[in-house]
């Protein structure tokens, strides 16, 4: 490969990664412009830059449209990230944080700390992290100890999506209606609960991880070429596999504990990505985490609008459009 070829290759992907930066710029933009309050376009950006505003657009636009946006952004990035972490670790496409069951078992988290240890932030938050991490952890574990391949792994997830969700049901089975109307609302998933302080954990957790992540692209590009071509070059596998993917739990949970569960996200974001940028780590994290982005952000303004003057749960968009997306990728192989 010639030096200038290499330089015009990083150079689309630098402007891929730019284009998609402005794009998400425009649909942060869209997204807080967009409500079932019947505002304009002019009077929304009049709300940012002049004191005389109209008081109740300020209270709609500061303390419901903008953390929304900026909840869609984060937890967008950080399933991006998560599922492209996933991916290269377990060498599989089809990995991220819900069909390896992290998803779900911090969604079963946060279920027995609502109904169980009276709902408040820090058992929710404790319930949701420790098992999604226990269940990342376990499912490595066990495929290191009876030598499951990279679908072996992914059968695995699946399954434990089913008893997390079947425990959830328990657990929404002995649970008043208050609590079951919290609990439907971290299953749907939704942006509408997001505030300036879970913004903030949001933003710290996610900012750790990105510059982890890319501090380690190179540990990510030797065990891409193999478990033993990597160890090779002094890096020790199964230790850096563990802590990464506690890394990508970690960031499914902050995001299952503020946002509820959101699925597809991770899946579709890596994927896409990787087709569009490839699977050279220092391009592909951010690209992923940047899809991610885009996507929430694209579903949080169309849950806006299908209807008007209704939000859609965000959960049900990006599912449907998760699954079009793999029906899509599905027929394209077929025909092929």
């Amino acid at each position: 490969m010639s030096a200038e070829f290499y330089k015009s290759l990083v150079f689309r992907k630098i402007l891929l990664i730019c284009c998609g930066t402005g794009l998400l710029f425009v649909l942060f933009i869209l997204d807080i412009a967009n409500g079932p309050a019947n505002y304009s376009f002019f009077e929304i950006l009049q709300s940012f830059f002049s004191r005389s505003a109209d008081k109740n657009l300020s209270v709609i636009v500061f303390d419901m449209r903008l953390p929304a946006a900026i909840a869609a952004v984060l937890a967008g990035a950080s399933l991006g990230l998560s599922g492209a972490v996933m991916q290269t670790l377990l060498a599989n496409p089809l990995a991220s944080p819900y069909t390896l069951g992290v998803g779900s078992a911090a969604g079963f988290g946060a279920a027995v700390g609502i109904v169980f240890f009276a709902g408040n932030f820090l058992s929710i938050g404790f319930f949701a992290f420790f098992l999604a991490i226990l269940s990342i952890v376990f499912i490595y574990r066990l495929s290191n100890h009876i030598n499951l391949g990279s679908s072996g792994i992914i059968l695995i997830g699946i399954i434990l999506v089913f008893i997390y969700q079947s425990l959830q049901a328990f657990v929404i089975y002995v649970a008043d209606e208050a609590e079951v109307s919290s609990i439907v609302f971290w299953t749907f998933g939704s942006l509408s609960k997001a505030n300036y302080a879970s913004l903030s954990i949001m933003l710290v957790v996610f900012a750790a991880a990105f510059f982890i992540s890319l501090y380690n692209a190179w540990s990510f590009n030797a065990v891409l070429l193999g478990d033993e071509i990597a160890q090779s070059m002094g890096i020790c596998v199964h230790s850096f596999k563990i802590k990464m993917l506690i890394l990508a739990s970690v960031l499914t949970a902050t995001c299952v504990c503020f946002v509820g569960t959101i699925g597809f996200v991770g899946l579709l974001g890596a994927h896409i990505s990787r087709i569009l940028i490839g699977a050279e780590q220092r391009f592909f994290l951010p690209f992923s985490a940047l899809i991610g982005a885009l996507l929430l952000s694209f579903s949080s303004i169309l849950s806006k609008n299908l209807i008007s003057g209704v939000i859609f749960p965000i959960g049900i968009i990006t599912s449907f459009i998760g699954a079009l997306f793999f029906l899509a990728i599905v027929l394209n192989k077929g025909r092929g």
